[in-house]
């Protein structure tokens, strides 16, 4: 087979990756899962897009190759729905010729790559092994967010008050005053802030108010809700 661009060196002992194959092609889905089963990975081929949004795992990470035009949901429509569902897995566009456009498209909103049918073998194992690799880092980092959220959670509305200021670097006796000053008949003393912060601090598992800062530009809690 051939492909429209130079051929990558192919991924070597690459560990063993979880691989959707959507393609109502079923002479396609065979010849790329037997690829994927000669490589080691794990295939699993779905013959439409409502099928597999059905019942993958989109919580798991892996690659998806997903074909641009099937009948029923195309494949756009399928990525539109992965993205809808927050799914860590990665997209691998595989397009015939004349979809160029849509290629593309898919690629600017979020997908690894596109491929045009027919492509070449290295090509593909380069570019799912790739999916795959981003898909694990998405994975991790959203569940350090989950993780870190939940902490968040835990802590009380008046020490989530105290962190988002302590975040900004400033003092405990700044944080006092600017506390004062927003319900004046809640008047607050450094010391009882610096029990805050030591409570804070055990509970979000963290060392610094640079960590908190950190921690609170992530989650996105910078502002103090209404």
């Amino acid at each position: 087979m051939t492909d429209h661009r130079p051929t990558p060196t192919a991924v070597v002992d690459a560990p063993a990756l979880h691989v959707y194959i959507v393609d109502d092609d079923e002479g396609v889905r065979h010849s790329l899962a037997a690829l994927l089963l000669a490589g080691g990975h794990v295939a699993e081929p779905f013959e439409s897009g409502a099928d597999f949004l059905a019942r993958a795992d989109l919580s798991r990470p892996g690659c998806v190759l997903l074909d641009l035009r099937m009948d029923g949901m195309s494949g756009l429509q399928v990525f539109d729905a992965m993205r809808q569902r927050g799914s860590v897995l990665k997209t691998v566009f595989l397009s015939a010729h004349g979809e160029l456009a849509s290629a593309v498209a898919a690629v600017k909103q979020g997908a690894v790559d596109w491929l045009e049918k027919p492509c070449d073998e290295a090509t593909l194992l380069a570019a799912v092994h790739r999916a795959a690799t981003l898909s694990q880092e998405v994975a991790v980092h959203t569940q350090r967010r989950a993780l870190l959220m939940e902490r968040w959670t835990a802590l009380s509305p008046r020490q989530q008050e105290v962190a988002r200021l302590l975040a900004t670097g400033i003092s405990s006796k700044e944080a006092a005053r600017a506390l004062a000053q927003r319900d004046p008949e809640r008047p607050i003393d450094p010391r009882t802030v610096d029990t805050h912060r030591s409570a804070i601090f055990l509970k979000l598992d963290i060392r610094s108010s640079h960590e908190l800062g950190m921690l609170v530009e992530d989650l996105g809690l910078s502002r103090t809700p209404p």
